[in-house]
């Protein structure tokens, strides 16, 4: 019996150690969606969550990259949250009270105000600059890393950033039959 729960232990250790909290921006106010196609001259809005932290958040520190045709016009944090910084450059933001990491799962960091200075397709139907742009969550340029804090012990946890797709680009599949399939190895 021990050796049966020794294995299992075992087994389950590598999804633990790569289940690690992730951050990144979504385009819907939930945190799920992080792909957009923005129309020329818009303006639009970008969440910055971070999902599975596991404790109560109370400090996060990361640097966002955007694709060229994409400006960020401002942002906002939690209204009893600081800031040092901005996303551009390395931003540095602290919450209280701090953010429960169990329920729902998912919380804001911050909402970004982003203008699309073209659109995902030219006016001959041509693909843009956008086409599969990337919004990245990059690590801070100061601390080194995409980190948060945990309250109230205040120990560091490193994130996984994420990344986004601006002006996703559709590929195209042929119908065609299981032996079609089959034959093509």
């Amino acid at each position: 019996m021990k050796a049966a729960i020794i294995a299992t232990m075992i087994l389950l250790l590598p999804a633990a150690l790569f289940a690690a909290p992730t951050m990144g921006v979504y385009f819907t106010y939930n945190g799920y969606q992080m792909s957009y196609s923005p129309t020329a001259l818009e303006m639009f809005d970008g969440y910055v969550y971070v999902h599975d932290t596991g404790c109560y958040l109370n400090a996060a520190e990361f640097e966002l990259c955007y694709p060229t045709g994409i400006a960020q016009v401002g942002w906002t944090i939690p209204e009893t949250s600081l800031q040092l910084g901005d996303p551009d450059t390395g931003i540095s933001i602290t919450y209280w009270p701090p953010m429960d990491g169990w329920n729902p799962g998912y919380n804001l960091l911050c909402t970004l105000k982003l203008f699309a200075m073209m659109g995902c397709v030219n006016e001959d139907g041509s693909p843009t600059a956008l086409a599969d742009g990337q919004i990245k969550i990059v690590v801070h340029s100061v601390s080194g890393g995409i980190l948060g804090s945990c309250w109230p012990e205040n120990y560091l946890m490193d994130f996984t950033g994420l990344t986004s797709t601006i002006c996703p680009t559709c590929i195209s599949v042929q119908e065609t039959n299981w032996g079609a399939i089959k034959s093509l190895f």
